[in-house]
This record gives structure tokens, C-alpha cells and sequence, in this order.
């Protein structure tokens, strides 16, 4: 098959597949070198990398920001071949060259500029008397987890816009080719598409509140980490794609990405806000003794993890319902 006659999502995949792959070396060069550096307390650092306290979180953290860039290389090449009305391009190679120059680029100057802004708001946001402890009333733990949430908040959105103006401006280096019309999304590539935003914004969740929950839970071992940084994750992902795969109209009138994006931000906010609110009730209700035997039973962790699912599914239910309708 010549590189004209590929099909659009042939092109996709490959940008994304790229994508995913740059960034893979780029985070294991960088965490190579930071274990290659002098100092003093390097073997006590390499040894600590290897402990489920860091290497889970670790591990989790990368996968999130691949998933994040695939998926964004993956829709921003779908909607401009379809904005192009096209199913090619004239030189591929030349688009994935320009593309992967441009992403290497911005993703280092992206990482750097994180890395400043959280040393920067480490020392304003943190610090006793600043404004999160003044303003809200926070304690540390308090100004901890919300500076994680705002860097997570920010880089997100900074890594799918970089994403897509590096393609944008790869694409000024080519034209379109081959058969018009590329094929529209179809009712299962919208349920990946939201079952992998809410899986993104899981980790990203898990990632932030884990420094705090790691402090509660000094005992944890392998199985533990595993289940709320992986299991948990994919537990998500496959009640999530489930229950859109039935929800979801069968004729859709105008299947989009940034939809299939919205629905599933919509579904997993929706859960959170909606937990946390009924989460508040129910420990107002309980007795100190029950507290203490909620957080000592495994029958009330199952408990809160049946009614998050449910939370989830009753998220993605009423989010199918106001952004879809049959076509």
C-alpha cells in the first residue's frame, strides 16, 4: 500500500505511536541522568527508586502523560485530515519529521518551565503566612495538595495545546493528498476516547492526593500501591467505556472529539464533586466508633468503591444525555 493510499487513521496512529514513543525517551533520559548525577546520597536515591513509594507513583505519572499526549497527537491529526477533507498527505515523512522536531522541543521547554513554576510555588504556596493559608485557612497538607492540582491543572491542557500546534505548524510542510473525505469518528472511537479522558484524569487524581494518602498508610506494599495507582485506573476505564458503549445514542447526529472529551471530564468531575458532597454527609452522620471501624474494614472500602463506580456511571450517564442526541 503506497503512502497515498493509507487511510486516515493509519496516518493518526502513526503520529500518535511517535508521539508517545518521543516522550518515553525523553522521561527515561531524564530520570536517567538524574540518577547518573554526583552526589553523596545517590545509592540511598537509586535504592528508593526500586520501593512502591516512588516507583509506582513513578510509573503512573508516565503512563498518564503518555496516554495524554497519544490521544492528543491521535484527535489533532484525525481533525485536521477531516478539516482538510483528505485522507493523506502528500510527504508523511517529512510531517512526522517536522512534528517530532517541533514536540522534542516544546516538551523540553514545557518540563522546564513546570519544574520552575513548582519550585517557585513551593516557596510562595507553601510556606506559613502565604496566600492559601490566609485566604482558605489551609494547613500544609491543604496548600500541598492543591499546588500539585493547580501544576496538573496546568500542564494538561500546556501538553495537548503543544501537541497540536506542532502538528499545526508540521503540517504547513506538506498538503493534502489522496482520496477526499476522511472517515468520520465512529461510536467506539468516541467510548475510548472518553473511557481514556476519565483514566487521564484518574491517575492524574490518584497522582496528586498520593503523597498525602502515602503518609496515612506507612505499611503499604506492593499490592496496595498497585491497586490504587494501576488497578483502580483500569477498574475506571473499562465501568467507564461500558456504560458510555450503553448510554451513547446508536445514530449519532455529529460525533466530535472535543465532545467525546467533554463527556468524559463531565462524567469523572461530576462523580468527584457529587462523592465529595455526599462523602461529607455520611461521616457527619457517624459515630467516632464507627469511624474508627470504617476506616479499619475492608467491607468499607469495598463499599466506597461500588458507590464510586456507581457515581462514575451515573456521571457518564447524565453527561451522554445533555451533550449527545440521535441522529
Amino acid at each position: 500500500m503506497s503512502a497515498l493510499s493509507r487511510p486516515a487513521y493509519s496516518l493518526a496512529w502513526r503520529l500518535a505511536v511517535a508521539a508517545v514513543l518521543l516522550r518515553l525517551a525523553y522521561t527515561a533520559l531524564v530520570q536517567a541522568y538524574s540518577l547518573m548525577s554526583p552526589s553523596p546520597y545517590m545509592d540511598r536515591i537509586r535504592e528508593s527508586y526500586m520501593q512502591p513509594p516512588v516507583l509506582v507513583p513513578l510509573l503512573a505519572n508516565a503512563a498518564s502523560t503518555l496516554l495524554i499526549v497519544g490521544l492528543a497527537a491521535w484527535g489533532a491529526t484525525r481533525h485536521w485530515l477531516a478539516r482538510h477533507n483528505t485522507s493523506t498527505v502528500d510527504q508523511p515523512g517529512r510531517l512526522l519529521g517536522t512534528f517530532l522536531a517541533l514536540q522534542a522541543l516544546y516538551t523540553l521547554c514545557l518540563t522546564s518551565g513546570i519544574a520552575m513554576a513548582q519550585s517557585s510555588f513551593t516557596v510562595s504556596l507553601i510556606k506559613s503566612g502565604s496566600l492559601l493559608e490566609t485566604w482558605f485557612g489551609l494547613g500544609v497538607t491543604g496548600r500541598f495538595i492543591v499546588m500539585n492540582l493547580l501544576i496538573r491543572a496546568v500542564a494538561i491542557p500546556l501538553e495537548i495545546i503543544g501537541i497540536c500546534l506542532a502538528l499545526r505548524i508540521a503540517a504547513w510542510t506538506t498538503a493534502p493528498a489522496g482520496p477526499s473525505g476522511a472517515p468520520a469518528l465512529t461510536r467506539r472511537n468516541l467510548v475510548w476516547i472518553c473511557g481514556l479522558t476519565i483514566l487521564a484524569w484518574q491517575t492524574s487524581v490518584s497522582i496528586t492526593l498520593g503523597g498525602y494518602l502515602q503518609m496515612q498508610t506507612l505499611e503499604a506494599g506492593w499490592a496496595q500501591y498497585a491497586m490504587g495507582y494501576w488497578l483502580l485506573p483500569l477498574a475506571v476505564l473499562a465501568l467507564s467505556m461500558f456504560v458510555c458503549l450503553k448510554v451513547l445514542p446508536r445514530h449519532l447526529e455529529t460525533p466530535r472529539l472535543g465532545r467525546a472529551v467533554a463527556l468524559g471530564s463531565l462524567a469523572f468531575w461530576f462523580a468527584q464533586a457529587l462523592g465529595i458532597g455526599l462523602g461529607l454527609m455520611v461521616l457527619k452522620s457517624m459515630t467516632w466508633d464507627q469511624l474508627v471501624w470504617a476506616t479499619q474494614s475492608q467491607a468499607a472500602a469495598g463499599l466506597a468503591l461500588l458507590a464510586y463506580g456507581a457515581l462514575l456511571a451515573l456521571g457518564c450517564f447524565v453527561g451522554s444525555r445533555l451533550l449527545y442526541r440521535e441522529g
